[in-house]
C-alpha cells in the first residue's frame, strides 16, 4: 500500500473565486507586501459576495498566499520565502497554476529526490515491491494498446518505486510533487509515442532494480526525467501559458 497522500481533505471555499482572487491580484501585478482593494471594492470588481469572499480570502490565508492585518486590510505575503511547497501544491490543485520558476525548480528538486528513491530502491524493495511496480507494467501496456493517455499509470509506477525505498518521508515529498505535476504529464502524454517511451524506460528500471544495480538504474532514472526536463524547458522557454495547462 503507498505511504504517499494520495487524498486530500477538500479546501473550504469556492475554488473558482479563489483562483479569480489570485488571478485578480497577478493581473494587476501586486508585489509582495502590496495592499489588496478593501473588501467591498475587491468583491465589486469580483461581483461576488463579501461573505464569498471572505471565505476564498480565509483560504488564500490559511494557504499563506495572504495576509489579513487586524485595522489595515489584506495583504500579499512574500510566497516563495513565507509559503511551503504543499501550499503550492494544494494552489494547484484548486486551479491556480504554478510559476514557470516553481515549475522549473520543482523539477530540478524532483530530480534529485528520485534518484535517491532509487538508489534506497535498489537497497530495500522487496518482492512484494517488485510485484506492484510489474502489475502497473502490465496496466501501462494495456492501457498504451488502445491508445490511453498513461498519466494516471505514470504517477502509479513513480509512487510505487518511491515506496520501494521504504523510506516514507521521501514518498511523501515526492508525492507532492506528483500531485503538482499531474495535469502537466496528462498533456505530456497526451502524445501517444512518449507513453511508449515511458514505458519502455520503467521496464529497464524495474529490471534494474530488480538486479540490485544501483549504478543501471540510476543512470535509467536520470535520462528517464531528462527527457521530461527537455520537453518542459522548451515549453517554458516559449513563455506559453497554453503549453503549461492540461
Amino acid at each position: 500500500m503507498s505511504t504517499a497522500i494520495a487524498t486530500r481533505e477538500p479546501i473550504p471555499g469556492n475554488r473558482a473565486l479563489i483562483k479569480r482572487v489570485v488571478d485578480f491580484a497577478r493581473d494587476k501585478h501586486f508585489a509582495p507586501g502590496d495592499r489588496l482593494p478593501a473588501e467591498r471594492v475587491l468583491a465589486e470588481k469580483l461581483g461576488v459576495s463579501r461573505n464569498a469572499l471572505r471565505e476564498a480570502l480565509a483560504t488564500l490565508e490559511s494557504l499563506r498566499v495572504v495576509e489579513a492585518r487586524p485595522n489595515s486590510g489584506v495583504f500579499l505575503r512574500r510566497s516563495a520565502a513565507e509559503s511551503s511547497f504543499e501550499a503550492t501544491v494544494l494552489l494547484a490543485e484548486q486551479g491556480i497554476e504554478p510559476t514557470a520558476t516553481e515549475v522549473r525548480e520543482s523539477i530540478e528538486v524532483r530530480t534529485l529526490l528520485e534518484r535517491q528513491a532509487i538508489t534506497l530502491a535498489c537497497a530495500h524493495r522487496t518482492e512484494a515491491d517488485l510485484s506492484a511496480l510489474k502489475a502497473v507494467l502490465g496496466d501501462t501496456r494495456a492501457l498504451l494498446a488502445v491508445g490511453g493517455n498513461i498519466a494516471d499509470c505514470d504517477q502509479t509506477f513513480h509512487r510505487a518505486l518511491a515506496d520501494a525505498s521504504h523510506n516514507s518521508v521521501l514518498a511523501r515529498m515526492l508525492n507532492a510533487f506528483y500531485c503538482l505535476t499531474l495535469p502537466r504529464r496528462r498533456s505530456y502524454f497526451a502524445d501517444p509515442s512518449r507513453g511508449a517511451a515511458s514505458d519502455r524506460a520503467h521496464r529497464r528500471i524495474v529490471t534494474a532494480i530488480e538486479k540490485r544495480d544501483v549504478a543501471l538504474a540510476t543512470s535509467l532514472m536520470a535520462r528517464h526525467l531528462g527527457n521530461a526536463q527537455v520537453y518542459w524547458k522548451e515549453a517554458l522557454q516559449a513563455g506559453s501559458s497554453d503549453a503549461l495547462k492540461a
